[in-house]
């Protein structure tokens, strides 16, 4: 309960000179961002009487709204179409007393990804499951399929793809993906390393004869057609679009996740993640959101995190593994959450990212505990850098 509280304390939920009243303040809901539509879902799932799973629940149903309402278009159907047009969706969610998780990447044609990942933790005893697999294993779950395009999500494909798929995350391959699109492959040839910060490879391409990318299998080509006509002829269109346009990634308006955070009466703790990924990834790509560590982590025993913002690069670093240890180690949640921020952005010049602290924004998140009185939204001022040249701001809150 000390590393409870003193989350809470860090975060404004209570008031320092009333420290015995922290255990009032629960149960606790949280979220990255000012989604409090999801904030205040996740509190009716938390408080319901006949809840079993307080903690658990609220995850899933906060995460559900925030993918119904398809989040700042970063989270649910219709947003951040891939390379070839398509919406898919990753999600986790971890339970912090059995340290059982869930997770699906790359999920397609299922519109709930986080109630598809909880689905992975109840039936099965694996933790991640991807691509059109996943899809099936929802299916058979009972869950229905749906098509995950939307008008605005194609037209934002047809203008990237108009504007010479710039932006892309391509690099040491011909044709020069700063200048082109797809199809892409390696040069014939030895290949130069590229230089540090480079994205561009224009040199290695001419005069280069272009290797002929291999086609996908025909079995896998006529799932995902089979799997794509059956989810189109499910749904009718959706709803609104999302309410963003095509924007570099990562950036302030490409934020990439709803992050949730729960903590019930009795101290269980739960944490998880939904995303559709960064726009204009490479098909196939699994981000931060499907990855336990990177997207979401929780101990019942020490405290929990979420992560939203470049999760290529999160995957790399595991922030909210390091958190919860630095934590578990002794160290406050202020200062494992500024910690592990700086030690990316320390490296990573550029870096765009939050761990319920953050990177490069003026970062929001919303909350609710049992004395709130209502959902509330809490801005986080930048920290200084540290001395001597840094590649970002930072700035810091933390659960």
């Amino acid at each position: 309960m000390r590393a409870l509280c003193a989350a809470l304390l860090v975060m404004g939920m209570w008031d320092l000179a009333e420290p015995t009243k922290c255990g009032a303040d629960l149960p606790l809901v949280a979220n990255t961002w000012a989604f409090t539509a999801a904030t205040e879902s996740a509190w009716e799932a938390m408080t319901a009487e006949d809840a079993k799973h307080p903690a658990m629940d609220a995850i899933e149903m906060g995460a559900t709204q925030c993918e119904d309402d398809q989040c700042d278009g970063t989270v649910g159907y219709g947003g951040s179409p891939d390379e070839a047009g398509e919406t898919t969706l990753d999600a986790m969610i971890m339970d912090g007393d059995t340290m059982d998780m869930g997770a699906v990447g790359d999920l397609r044609h299922v519109k709930h990804a986080l109630s598809a990942a909880r689905m992975v933790l109840r039936t099965t005893r694996h933790s991640l499951l991807t691509g059109l697999q996943a899809t099936q294993f929802a299916m058979d779950m009972g869950m229905k399929l749906d098509d995950l395009s939307t008008k605005a999500s194609a037209a934002q494909h047809a203008a990237w793809r108009a504007d010479r798929c710039q932006p892309n995350f391509r690099r040491d391959v011909c044709p020069d993906p700063a200048r082109s699109c797809g199809p892409y492959s390696l040069p014939r040839g030895k290949v130069r390393p590229m230089a540090p910060g480079a994205t561009s490879g224009t040199d290695q391409c001419v005069d280069v004869e272009e290797l002929v990318p291999p086609s996908p299998p025909a079995a896998a080509t006529a799932a995902s057609a089979s799997l794509t006509a059956a989810a189109q002829a499910a749904t009718a269109s959706h709803g609104r679009p999302p309410n963003r346009t095509a924007t570099p990634f990562p950036s302030p308006t490409a934020h990439d996740t709803i992050a949730l955070l729960a903590i019930d009466r009795r101290g269980s703790i739960a944490a998880g993640a939904s995303t559709n990924g960064a726009a204009h990834k490479v098909p196939g790509r699994v981000g931060d959101a499907a990855v336990a560590g990177g997207g979401a982590y929780a101990d019942s025993a020490v405290g929990a995190c979420g992560a939203t913002g470049d999760g290529d690069v999160h995957l790399r670093f595991l922030p909210c593994y390091q958190v919860v240890e630095s934590m578990r180690a002794g160290a406050g949640p202020a200062a494992a959450a500024e910690e592990a921020m700086r030690r990316i952005a320390d490296r990573v010049p550029g870096y765009v990212g939050a761990v319920l602290a953050a990177v490069g924004w003026n970062f929001t998140y919303a909350y609710r505990h049992a004395r709130s009185d209502g959902v509330r939204v809490v801005h986080i001022a930048p920290l200084q850098p540290r001395v001597g040249p840094a590649p970002a701001p930072t700035l810091v809150g933390a659960l």
